[in-house]
């Protein structure tokens, strides 16, 4: 094996270690001033009722959400967005960046009894690594070269080439681990009838109804968690879901519109939290046909949006606007000074000088919200001269149709994770251009691009990493791949007697840690 870097574990393993304890024990300093209480159904609201719950075929927020409960990963993300040890107990990384050596903690279980070891850990990446299962994480497992089992509680992964973003990776869903018991007995049942070690254990699933989940009296966190009982309802219409918030049906509001997170603000029966936000929201287009494989296009694309209008009528000033794949809540977000300015008489310059006329369909989430927003956007680029049609569509058929990159134009998020490389690598790198499915949906290609993605993922230094991703940042504001709206804001609205519930920049609901007064 490489020899392991003394320096790198030591600054890693220290602080991780303090950090996975406070998870462990599941409390946010503000939630210690009271004696926590046993007992209770938690009832969430989220804008969308899943067709499944199976970590390598999950992708959008809400798949995320449903499977949280239920399932654990290696690694988790912490109230600071970074990563750290969770179901993984420490990890080694080599001088090269290379070899990761991951321990375990010992007596972790699934739900079904399987124990969670070096053989189970294999397992589960067996299934994700093959390419006929389909897992949208593909592009990062097919990094590891070699898989081994050091001893029953220690794995060690070899990859391809230096990757500092393989701890977040290992809090995705690679490293979301799933009874191999169950998968290898059910293989297509496990999407629907999930078995993790997480706080609750799966009891049913009533489509458009409910989702629960029970208290899992195994758990291996000692004294957790707190709840009997969790109930999920997606609520796809978003004035079903507030009026059910707010008559008390439910306790969480995951994902309600701005107009409402603003009136909430203003309410002091509830809580509001806006956690910092890892990703992105605007508008991906397809650049391997007319109009937007010319530049000029995607830039007036841009020029004509008045995104601080859109802010103050259809947004209520909730989010931030958004320059770059970088959220607020990650490391290497900066001011990106060259992307473009709201100027529509730019934008009909750059529409002459193309020459032709600009007709496209932009596809959107059939919400009330995005209704509104792919109206008003119909709405300015009109007024520099180009025709929109609308095409909504439902979630999980758009989130399909972006997967399979079948669309011109679409209003699409990616809700980000905590290392850049993943916000980046598998959107704008060219070795998926051509891919599909992958998510570099809008077939973009630039080799300075492809070369500043593996520069950044090989590096460990934080300030080296974040001038070159200050750098992709500026050629992607040139090149205009996605013409960038607003930066993720995954508010969560809670009743005050929701207590323990620790705010992570993902903006997920970790379920283990609350209570109801």
């Amino acid at each position: 094996m490489t020899s392991l870097r003394a320096k790198v574990t030591a600054r890693r393993l220290i602080p991780a270690a303090l950090t996975a304890a406070l998870l462990a024990g599941g409390l946010a300093m503000s939630a210690m001033a009271q004696e926590p209480k046993r007992g209770g159904t938690l009832t969430v609201g989220l804008a969308q009722d899943p067709p499944i719950v199976d970590p390598i075929r999950t992708g959008s927020f809400t798949e995320r959400q449903f499977a949280t409960g239920i399932y654990e990963s290696l690694f988790d993300i912490d109230e600071k967005g970074q990563a750290v040890p969770f179901l993984a107990e420490s990890f080694t990384v080599s001088d090269d960046v290379k070899t990761y050596r991951v321990k375990l903690r010992p007596n972790v279980k699934f739900h079904d009894g399987t124990p969670l070891d070096a053989a189970a850990v294999i397992a589960n990446f067996d299934r994700t690594r093959n390419p006929a299962n389909g897992c949208r994480c593909l592009s990062f497992v097919q990094e590891i070269v070699e898989l081994k089992a050091i001893d029953p509680l220690t794995v060690e992964f070899v990859l391809k080439a230096s990757n500092a973003a393989f701890p977040t990776i290992l809090a995705d869903a690679p490293g979301i681990m799933v009874s191999p018991t169950a998968f290898k007995a059910d293989p297509k049942g496990i999407s629907t009838n999930p078995v993790g070690t997480g706080p609750f254990k799966f009891v049913e699933w009533i489509r458009g109804s409910r989702f629960v989940m029970t208290r899992n009296t195994d758990y291996w966190r000692p004294g957790l968690p707190y709840l009997d009982q969790v109930v999920l309802r997606g609520i796809q219409n978003t004035e079903t879901l507030q009026a059910a918030f707010l008559s008390g049906q439910t306790d969480i509001i995951m994902q309600p519109s701005f107009q409402f997170v603003a009136q909430m603000k203003k309410d002091k029966k509830f809580v509001v939290l806006q956690p910092g936000g890892f990703g992105y929201d605007g508008v991906y287009m397809n650049l391997s046909e007319a109009p937007f494989n010319d530049q000029r296009v995607r830039q007036a694309i841009a020029q004509s949006m008045d995104r601080e209008l859109l802010l103050k009528t259809l947004m209520f000033g909730i989010p931030r606007l958004g320059y770059s794949p970088f959220g607020p809540g990650m490391a290497v977000s900066q001011p990106v000074p060259n992307y473009p300015k709201y100027d529509p008489a730019k934008a009909k310059e750059l529409l002459a000088a193309y020459g032709k006329p600009v007709a496209f369909t932009l596809q959107y989430n059939n919400s009330p919200g995005s209704q509104r927003l792919a109206q008003s956007l119909q709405e300015m680029w009109g007024q520099v001269g180009m025709k929109v049609e609308l095409q909504p569509a439902d979630q999980n058929r758009l989130v399909q149709n972006m997967s399979s990159k079948q669309f011109v134009a679409s209003l699409y998020r990616f809700t980000g994770r905590a290392d850049p490389h993943i916000n980046t690598h598998p959107f704008f790198h060219s070795q998926f251009a051509d891919v599909t499915p992958s998510s570099n949906y809008g077939h973009y290609k630039n080799p300075k691009i492809d070369e500043l993605l593996e520069k950044g993922v090989a590096t460990i230094d934080p300030a080296k990493r974040k001038e070159i991703y200050a750098e992709v940042s500026k050629i992607l504001a040139e090149d205009l791949p996605y013409a960038y709206l607003f930066y993720v804001t995954d508010t969560i609205v809670m009743s005050k007697r929701v207590k323990g519930l620790v705010e992570v920049p993902d903006g997920l609901v970790r379920f283990g840690s609350i209570w109801l007064q």
